[in-house]
């Protein structure tokens, strides 16, 4: 399953913090990934990978997402996206 909310959370002094729904990113997507499926599709043949096997690698990537935390610091601040193991 992909991930649905992701949480932001920015120190600078004010310590501010708010939630990104991933779902609607996803949406917003969507038409994107769908116009430039039959290009993967082109390249995954010249190069000769299975592209229903790099489909399935790339959703299994994009579902590993979950239960990441990435954190950026320095003398000014520091940003922490979290995106949570589950959406409950």
């Amino acid at each position: 399953m992909i991930p649905i909310t992701s949480t932001v959370r920015i120190r600078d002094g004010q310590g501010r913090g708010f939630w990104i729904p991933l779902f609607l990113v996803w949406l917003l997507l969507l038409p994107i990934v769908l116009l430039l499926l039959p290009l993967a599709f082109l390249a995954c043949l010249v190069v000769r990978v299975n592209p229903f096997r790099a489909l399935s690698v790339f959703g299994q990537i994009i579902g590993a997402l979950r239960g990441t935390d990435i954190q950026v610091e320095d003398a000014a601040g520091s940003v922490l996206v979290h995106i949570p193991r589950s959406f409950v």
